[in-house]
């Protein structure tokens, strides 16, 4: 599929119904469901703790717009200075909606943000994004032109359990490819942006995999690892992980979350 002139959807492709009807964003609308619960565990320890060390200490922010919000936990979580504002966009008018509901102290807006942005914010945030997107630079560049910092987190998908994906429009998660560390530091190089901060961190080495090992066990029971031959196999994987970093970080995938600005003008 070739993409539109903008770097935006591929033609014949619309996004945004794609979004509205996808089966794990439908779920996170409703209240109190797994998915709900899982996004808000993720945002609490993983997500927004990584993003806000990536700023220098002491630095509160007084606007911030996220890009691609979904159901908006994570912008409706990122601290603001007294009176500050947090805009989220994005283009499913159905997680809008709930977001809108769920977070009134938060402007939404529905659609895309290089047409109803045009103000500029002390930090704009994209995570787990630019994986969804085909043209990745573009996208990067447009959205770091509306803030002094740029806060992304980025899957990094070249590991073992990932090897047999097939990346692309039909990926049941609609990532459009996959990245490396090099590749995703080099994506804001390419994007003329400077890394002033980054880290790499797998979720299972942080207090995010017990918090969701123990939701998965509370709502489906002893089972919800499959039979007990498939629990065995997936309990000595996460032990042989657990002793073993060097396997652990081969096997499992990683997040790349990093803070960028604009490369100053020679």
């Amino acid at each position: 599929m070739r993409a539109d002139e903008r770097g935006g959807a591929p033609v014949g492709v619309d996004f945004s119904a794609l979004y509205d009807e996808h089966p794990e964003y439908v779920a996170r609308r409703a209240t109190g469901t797994f998915e709900q619960v899982r996004i808000d565990i993720e945002v609490r320890l993983f997500k927004l703790p990584q993003l806000m060390c990536l700023l220098p200490a002491g630095r509160d922010l007084a606007s911030v717009l996220e890009i691609g919000c979904a159901t908006g936990e994570l912008v409706a979580a990122v601290p603001v200075q007294r009176l500050g504002r947090k805009i989220g966009v994005d283009i499913s008018a159905a997680n809008v909606a709930v977001a809108r509901a769920r977070f009134p102290q938060v402007e939404f807006r529905c659609g895309d943000f290089r047409d109803n942005c045009q103000e500029t914010f002390d930090a704009v945030i994209m995570s787990d994004v630019l994986e969804h997107v085909p043209d990745d630079e573009a996208f990067l560049r447009d959205a770091a032109a509306l803030g002094e910092t740029v806060l992304v987190n980025l899957p990094l998908e070249v590991n073992w359990l990932n090897r047999h994906r097939a990346f692309g429009p039909d990926d049941v998660s609609g990532h459009l490819r996959r990245y490396s560390l090099a590749q995703g530091l080099a994506l804001f190089e390419r994007a003329g942006l400077e890394v002033t901060a980054f880290a790499q961190v797998w979720v299972h080495e942080t207090a995010t995999e017990p918090a969701l090992r123990a939701l998965r066990r509370e709502r489906f029971g002893a089972r919800y690892s499959g039979g007990w031959p498939q629990r065995v196999i997936k309990h000595a994987v996460v032990a042989a992980a657990a002793a073993v970093p060097a396997i652990g970080r081969r096997l499992f995938a990683s997040n790349l979350f990093a803070a960028a600005r604009k490369r100053p003008s020679l």
